[in-house]
């Protein structure tokens, strides 16, 4: 019983940061890709030829890759927030 109230002691008078852990962050693993542009646009000219269901679905294409690239910046920007507590952590660790 000694033993324990002794190692209970122990367990509570040692600093914080010795039982500290930093994880690094992962950054994100997905980045979007842009949609090509459908086979009836001429970009030299700006024309088409398009029907009316292929640009509605290059739209839809276009407007899917901007929620992406949002959500994506969302990641990066918690990546970076990770990376300085992590940073933050380690110096923390070796004080």
């Amino acid at each position: 019983m000694k033993k324990l109230f002794m190692y209970f002691f122990i367990f509570i008078l040692i600093p914080s940061s010795v039982y500290s852990w930093c994880s690094a962050p992962s950054p994100p693993y997905y980045k979007p890709s842009k949609p090509s542009v459908p086979w009836c646009v001429n970009e030299w000219n700006n024309t088409h030829t398009c029907d009316e269901w292929e640009i509605s679905s290059y739209n839809n294409s276009i407007r899917n890759y901007n929620y992406e690239v949002e959500r994506y910046i969302m990641d990066l920007q918690n990546y970076v927030d990770s990376a300085r507590n992590y940073a933050n952590c380690e110096i923390n660790s070796l004080n």
